[in-house]
Order: C-alpha cells, then structure tokens, then sequence
C-alpha cells in the first residue's frame, strides 16, 4: 500500500484525541528505551560536537531529547501538529534547549541529501502504509558514514500477524501492521544500510495502560472488543500478546516482543 491522504488523517486524528494520555505515557515507559537506542545509535561515530540528528515521528520527543544529550542538534519531525506542541512543552519543561521540532511527513522530509549524521525512529514503522518508501526516506537523508536506529514493536515469526494487526486496528486505527524481526532486516537491506547491531526484548503491559495510550479507557466500547478480542485468542502463538492474569491493574498484562536495529549507511 502507498501513503494516501486518508491514512495520514487518521494518523493526525488519533495522536490529536490523544496527545495527553499518550505523551503522559511513554514520559517514563519509554525513557530507558530512548536513552538505549540514543546510545546506541552514536556509539562510535565520530564528531559527535558537530553532530545533527533527525528524530522521525518523534510524538512528545522522548527519543529527541535522549538523542539531544549526545549532539550538537538534534530535530523532532512529527505529522501531528498537536504531538509536535507537545514535544515543546516537553523539552522546554526538561530544560533541552539543543533541540527543536517541525511539523513534516516521513515520505518527504524537509532536509537535503546527505545532511545529517543519526536518524532515529521510535515505534512508528507500525503505522506505516509503506515503510519501505519512509526508511528510504530516512536513509536519503543520511550522510555516508551516519547511523539509522529504529525501535518498534514486532511480532513473533510464529505467531498470526494477521490476528495481531485485526487487533491493533481495533484499538487504534491509525496502526497499519507490525513487522516480524526478519522483515525488519529485510527492511534495512533493501535500504541499501549495514546492521550494525540488534537487540529485541520483551516488555509486559498492563492491558488498561496499553488501551489508555490509544485514549481508551474501561467502559467504552472500544476497550471492551479490544479485550475480548485479545482473551478470545488468548495463546501466545495465536497473536503473539501472550496474555496473561496478572494481581494488579486490570488484572490483564499483554507482551510485546521490541527490536532495536542501527544501521550505518556505506561510505
């Protein structure tokens, strides 16, 4: 599928109804995983004094920030002008003055050839009609010898992807579908980028704080499919959500399996 209007309206819908709930979520959920892939992303390269790094579909700019601390500059790129306010009122509050964001579309960003030294990208490729075309973009931009790191959620090579995305766009329309690990890698080579490293992990969630970030909430009719759909296929195998009862929250915990990938771009 290639990008079209009416998906990138459903992407500025939903983080516009949910820019609250969703920046005050992934504040300190993502924390640790953008200091992680920050530090990755640079680790060896040189000049980083004169660095400037791009952080694609940067939400609240959790991953901007972390990146910040590393650069010389670092520009948070979002679709929704609503989340780039936010990522704002964000770096202003954290006191990041090496930092700031513009309002842009992945498949046409804003900045030349060969004109920055990190491009980071966390958890958006699963909104991505064509995340091959969005990871080219990113890598057009790239200077030789400069690093792409891009952190999302997959799914496991056997579990039903199929029963995963029905359930995703349930509970957030604006998600297109989930990469494995294996079609991550192939993502990166058709780039025309080498891997440099890979690192995947699970992370339990609380189903109601999982619902809350996509503004939904017990009760609603949304929340109330979304859970019987992940119960209804409750083995892990069937969705690869894994879930499982748990003592606190909703009492309900969902996993996600998250790939870490940096890539640098040939001399």
């Amino acid at each position: 599928m290639r990008p079209n209007n009416n998906h990138l309206d459903t992407i500025r819908e939903r983080f516009t109804a949910t820019a609250d709930a969703f920046a005050d979520g992934v504040r300190t959920e993502r924390r640790g995983q953008a200091e992680r892939l920050a530090e990755c992303a640079i680790a060896g390269l040189a000049h980083l004094s004169r660095a400037v790094a791009i952080d694609v579909a940067c939400g609240p700019g959790t991953f901007t920030r972390s990146l910040a601390t590393h650069v010389r500059n670092a520009i948070g790129v979002d679709l929704t002008p609503a989340m780039v306010e936010k990522a704002r009122a964000e770096a202003a509050r954290a006191g990041v003055m090496n930092v700031k964001f513009v309002c842009a579309d992945v498949n046409a960003l804003p900045f030349q050839d060969d004109s920055v030294d990190v491009v980071s990208c966390g958890y958006a490729v699963h909104h991505m009609i064509e995340p091959a075309r969005s990871i080219a973009e990113m890598v057009r931009v790239l200077r030789p010898g400069g690093r792409v790191a891009i952190m999302d959620c997959i799914v496991a090579e056997d579990a039903n992807a199929a029963t995963l995305d029905a359930i995703e766009r349930v509970r957030d329309p604006s998600h297109t579908n989930t990469q494995t690990r294996t079609q991550m890698r192939t993502l990166f080579r058709e780039a025309g980028v080498l891997t440099l490293m890979e690192e995947l992990k699970d992370r339990w969630h609380d189903f109601d704080g999982w619902m809350w970030n996509a503004g939904s909430a017990p009760g609603d009719a949304v929340y109330a499919e979304v859970r019987r759909m992940v119960e209804d296929h409750s083995p892990a195998a069937i969705s690869g959500l894994g879930p499982r009862r748990s003592t606190t929250g909703s009492g309900l915990e969902v996993l996600h399996p998250y790939l870490l990938l940096v890539a640098e771009k040939p001399e």
